[in-house]
């Protein structure tokens, strides 16, 4: 198993349809004069996923409520605006690093729309880790604050792009022995969310990455 940031995966025909909606910096499409939003959102960090992709969640994962997921999300998150699309985007790029430190997929899976492919597949990624009775250390993705944008076309679906630094990432068998499975790299996430019931969630994830 091979640990890559972003996963790969996203590099599919469907991942570049959904790109294809998506106009230069992020700006709305309608061609109207929704601004761009940019903020300062809380570092977050992250842990990379692997590159074997699979539509089927995370088996251990323990369904959260809407109300229990905002409770963990930050403020704003709350809001069905595209201010709280683009913290629900930073929210969730800081999984990928606690849902393989933790094995804990239930906020992974439970922000995640049916379907993400992406998503789903980084649930099972967990559960493969697991199974293999290895570990992961290192990965941790820094976002860069200024390069958070964002935009909400006129269908209510929103789109996020963020880059961060991921560190090395290290994986760990269970004899102890040490590999370092990822080096450094500077990777770029966009991500498209939709509005279900009372919350943003992620509907595809395209990534690219480059050495740092």
């Amino acid at each position: 198993m091979r640990f890559i940031p972003g996963g790969r995966v996203a590099r599919r025909a469907a991942a570049a349809t959904m790109l294809a909606g998506v106009c230069v910096a992020l700006a709305a499409c309608t061609g109207e004069t929704e601004p761009i939003v940019t903020v300062s959102p809380t570092s977050v960090a992250a842990v990379t996923p692997t590159q074997t992709p699979s539509s089927t969640p995370s088996p251990s994962s323990t369904a959260l409520s809407d109300d229990e997921l905002l409770s963990m999300m930050p403020e704003g998150a709350e809001r069905s605006d595209v201010y709280g699309a683009m913290m629900t985007a930073t929210f969730y790029a800081g999984l990928a690093g606690s849902i393989f430190a933790t094995t804990d997929t239930a906020a992974w899976v439970g922000l995640a729309a049916p379907e993400c492919d992406y998503c789903s597949s980084q649930a099972a990624n967990v559960d493969a880790l697991v199974a293999s009775g290895d570990t992961a250390e290192g990965g941790e993705i820094t976002i860069d604050q200024s390069s958070i944008r964002a935009a909400l076309e006129d269908d209510g679906i929103a789109f996020v792009k963020l880059t961060g630094h991921v560190d090395p990432l290290d994986r760990i068998s269970s004899s102890g022995q040490r590999t370092e499975a990822q080096s450094a790299l500077e990777t770029t996430f966009t991500m498209k969310l939709v509005f279900i019931d009372s919350l943003w969630r992620v509907s595809g994830v395209v990534t690219e990455s480059a050495p740092a």
